[in-house]
C-alpha cells in the first residue's frame, strides 16, 4: 500500500492510498462471495457460486463496487495508521481515482489544535459593581407596586396610576417598500413613572409620562426619534409615530414597607431581613452579569493571542447543538423553528449566518481554549471536592417537582455526576484565569487526585436529559 498525504487549509488532510493488485483481487473474490450469499443464483447454495458465475451474472462493476466497500471497511484504520493521522471526526471517501491499480482518496478531518500563546501576560482588571442603596430602594419599590391594590378612578391619569391603553406605532418616514408598522395595534398597560428611571420603560424611556393628563377614551399621537445607539438596531435614528387610546385608569394603593409587609412574603420576620436579602440577591445578579461580560472579554483577549484550528465538521456539530437547544426551548412555548423565523422576520439562511454561526464559533473557541487552559494550568480536583459537587447536584435534583427516585438509575447518576464535575472543573479554570488576568498571586495547589478526563462541553446535555427523565 502506497500512501500520500496532502494537508488542506481547512484543517483536514487528503489521503491518497494505492493498493497492490493482489489485495484488490482478494477483495473482489470476497465481494463475489458476499453477492452470492445475498442473492439467489440458480443451481448454487448461498455463498457457493463460483467467482466466474457471479461475474457473468452481475458484471465487473458490481463486484468492484462491493470490493471497494469491503476494502474500506477493513483497511481504513490501517490507512490512517500508515498516514500517521489521528482524525478528529469520521473521514469520507472523496474519489475512486482508479481501479487498476485501485487508488482511493479520502478527506479526513483532523483533531482540533490549540496553541495558547502568552496568555499569562494578558491583564484585565476585575471590578464587579457594588449594589447601591438606590438600587435596593428601587427594587423594593417595585415589590411594593406589585403587591398594591388597584381602584378604578374617573379622572385623568396621574403619576403612579395603572393605565390600560391601546398602542400602535409606525415609522414616520418609511423607505420605499419598507413595512411602516413598528408596533401592531394592541393592548398594553403600565404604571406611570414606574420605569422612567431605567431603560425598561417601553417603547422608549419616559414613555409612561406621556399618559399623564389623559382620561378614559382620550386619544393621542406622539413622535419619538430613537438614538443612533439604541439597543434595537432597526430603530436607530428612526422617527416613530405612536398612537395611544386610553381605556381605563386605576389608582394604586401601596402597602407600607414595614415588618408586616416582609412577613406577608412568608420568608422574613422583619423588613430589615427583607432589605438585606434584596441587597444580597441584587449583588449576586450583578456579579453574575459582570462575570459573564468579564470572561467573555477575557477569552477574546486570550483567543487573539492563540492559534486555534478545527475542521468544518466540528463547527457544524456546534451549530447543530445550538439549533437543537433552540428547538427544545421553542417547543416548550409551543413553537417550531419555522414559525419562530417568521416571527422575527428572517430566513433560515440569514438566521444561520448572522445568529447561529457566530454563536457556534464563539462557543467552540471558548470550549477549546478552556480544555487547553485546563491542561496548561494543570487544574486538578480533589476527591472531596468531586464528591461534594456530585452529592450537591443529586440533592438539588431530589427537590425538583415530580422527582421520582425510582428513575434515578446508573445512567442518570453518571450523567449528573459528569455534569457536576465538569462545572466544578470549569469553575477552577475560570478562577485561575481571573487570578492571572488581575495579577493576583497564585494560591498553593491543594493535594488532589489525578485530574479527571473531562469533556468540558459534552456533559451538560446528557445531564439535562437525565434530569428530565428522573423528573418525569
Amino acid at each position: 500500500m502506497k500512501i500520500e498525504t496532502q494537508p488542506r487549509e481547512d484543517h483536514q488532510v487528503k489521503i491518497v492510498a494505492e493498493f497492490d493488485a493482489e489485495i484488490m483481487e482478494g477483495f473482489k473474490r470476497r465481494a463475489a462471495r458476499k453477492i452470492s450469499q445475498e442473492t439467489k443464483i440458480p443451481g448454487f447454495r448461498p455463498g457457493k457460486a463460483p467467482y466466474d458465475i457471479v461475474r457473468r451474472m452481475y458484471g465487473d462493476d458490481a463486484i468492484e463496487k462491493q470490493a471497494v466497500e469491503l476494502l474500506i471497511d477493513e483497511q481504513y484504520g490501517k490507512i490512517l495508521d500508515a498516514a500517521e493521522i489521528k482524525p478528529g471526526a469520521p473521514g469520507s471517501l472523496e474519489e475512486i481515482i482508479s481501479t487498476d491499480p485501485l487508488k482511493l482518496s479520502f478527506i479526513v478531518p483532523l483533531a482540533p489544535e490549540v496553541t495558547l500563546g502568552d496568555y499569562q501576560s494578558v491583564r484585565k482588571p476585575y471590578e464587579a459593581p457594588a449594589v447601591s442603596d438606590d438600587q435596593v430602594s428601587e427594587y423594593l419599590r417595585r415589590m411594593q407596586t406589585s403587591y398594591a391594590t388597584a381602584e378604578p378612578v374617573e379622572r385623568a391619569a396621574e403619576k403612579g396610576d395603572l393605565v390600560y391603553y391601546m398602542l400602535s406605532g409606525r415609522l414616520a418616514n418609511p423607505a420605499e417598500g419598507e413595512d411602516a408598522e413598528v408596533i401592531k395595534d394592541g393592548p398594553a398597560q403600565t404604571v406611570i413613572g414606574e420605569d422612567t428611571v431605567s431603560d425598561k420603560d417601553w417603547p422608549f424611556a419616559g414613555f409612561s409620562e406621556q399618559l399623564i393628563g389623559m382620561a378614559a377614551n382620550d386619544e393621542k399621537e406622539i413622535t419619538h426619534t430613537y438614538a443612533e445607539d439604541d439597543s434595537d438596531e432597526k430603530l436607530r435614528g428612526r422617527e416613530v409615530i405612536f398612537r395611544i387610546i386610553v381605556q381605563s385608569i386605576k389608582a394604586l394603593h401601596l402597602p407600607e414597607l414595614d415588618d408586616e409587609f416582609a412577613q406577608s412574603l412568608g420568608e422574613f420576620t422583619t423588613f430589615a431581613e427583607l432589605k438585606d436579602s434584596v441587597a444580597a440577591q441584587l449583588g449576586e445578579n450583578g456579579r453574575q452579569e459582570y462575570d459573564q461580560k468579564f470572561f467573555d472579554e477575557l477569552f477574546e483577549l486570550i483567543a487573539a493571542g492563540a492559534t486555534i484550528k478545527y475542521p468544518p465538521q466540528v463547527l457544524n456539530e456546534e451549530k447543530e447543538h445550538i439549533l437543537e437547544h433552540l428547538k427544545e426551548d421553542l417547543s416548550r412555548n409551543n413553537l417550531d423553528l419555522e414559525t419562530y423565523l417568521k416571527l422575527i422576520n428572517t430566513t433560515s439562511e440569514t438566521f444561520m449566518a448572522e445568529q447561529v454561526a457566530p454563536a457556534a464559533v464563539k462557543r467552540l473557541t471558548r470550549s477549546l481554549l478552556m480544555e487547553e487552559l485546563g491542561k496548561a494550568e494543570k487544574i486538578q480536583l480533589a476527591d472531596a471536592d468531586v464528591n461534594a459537587a456530585v452529592n450537591g447536584s443529586l440533592r438539588q435534583l431530589s427537590t425538583q417537582p415530580g422527582f421520582d427516585p425510582k428513575k434515578v438509575n446508573d445512567r442518570v447518576v453518571n450523567a449528573i455526576a459528569m455534569d457536576a464535575v465538569s462545572r466544578l472543573y470549569n469553575q477552577r479554570i475560570l478562577s485561575r484565569l481571573k487570578s492571572i488576568a488581575t495579577g493576583e498571586p497564585e494560591s498553593t495547589p491543594e493535594v488532589a487526585a489525578e485530574t479527571p478526563e473531562i469533556e468540558v462541553t459534552a456533559a451538560g446535555g446528557e445531564a439535562e436529559a437525565a434530569e428530565k427523565e428522573a423528573a418525569e
